[in-house]
C-alpha cells in the first residue's frame, strides 16, 4: 500500500475521528485552510480521489466516510 502525502493523510485522519459522514466544508478548517469556495472545491477533489483509490466511501453525494474495505477493493460502481 502506498503512503499518502501529508494533506491526504490529514484528511483521512479527520474522517477516521468523525462520528459520522463528513463534508468537504467541514474538513477545510480542520486542515488549516480558509473556508473559501476554492479551498472547499479543492478538498472535495482530494476526497473524490481518495474514494477512487479505495480509502474512503461516498455512499451519499458529498458525505465521506472511511472505506469499509481496504484500498484496491473491487468497485462495482467505480464509473
Amino acid at each position: 500500500m502506498a503512503v499518502l502525502p501529508d494533506v491526504y493523510r490529514g484528511i483521512v485522519e479527520i474522517i477516521a475521528d468523525a462520528p459520522g459522514p463528513v463534508q468537504a466544508k467541514q474538513i477545510v478548517p480542520r486542515i488549516g485552510l480558509p473556508t473559501t469556495t476554492g479551498k472547499i472545491e479543492g478538498t472535495r477533489g482530494k476526497l473524490k480521489r481518495l474514494v477512487e483509490r479505495g480509502r474512503l466511501d461516498e455512499d451519499t453525494p458529498g458525505q465521506f466516510t472511511l472505506a469499509r474495505q481496504g484500498p484496491g477493493r473491487n468497485r462495482v460502481n467505480s464509473q
